[in-house]
């Protein structure tokens, strides 16, 4: 078995690195990490955001559920060599 844990994070505080001509380069930002969503996966509740979810070896789509107020909508992703220690990770932002 294959091993994910998916995230759903707000924005804390962020500040823009910007070079000499005022092009921004780079950013530095504190996330908060949300919880109490179910973990949608196949179109079937397979667990909850910040808990380790068992899932077999392939590709799968990956969404949170309700309500919509995150990007992107829908992840796809490969789980491949993961263990519980070193999960597949993947990060919903809250708009």
């Amino acid at each position: 078995m294959e091993f994910l844990l998916v995230r759903l994070v707000e924005i804390e505080n962020r500040n823009d690195i910007i070079d000499e001509q005022g092009k921004i380069i780079g950013m530095e930002a504190k996330f908060r990490f949300l919880a109490d969503r179910n973990v949608i996966i196949g179109g079937k509740i397979q667990g909850k955001i910040n808990q380790t979810i068992e899932l077999e070896k392939g590709t799968h789509t990956v969404r949170v559920a309700s309500p919509s107020d995150f990007i992107p909508k829908n992840m796809k992703i490969v789980l491949e060599n993961t263990t519980s220690i070193s999960p597949t990770e993947v990060r919903f932002e809250k708009i």
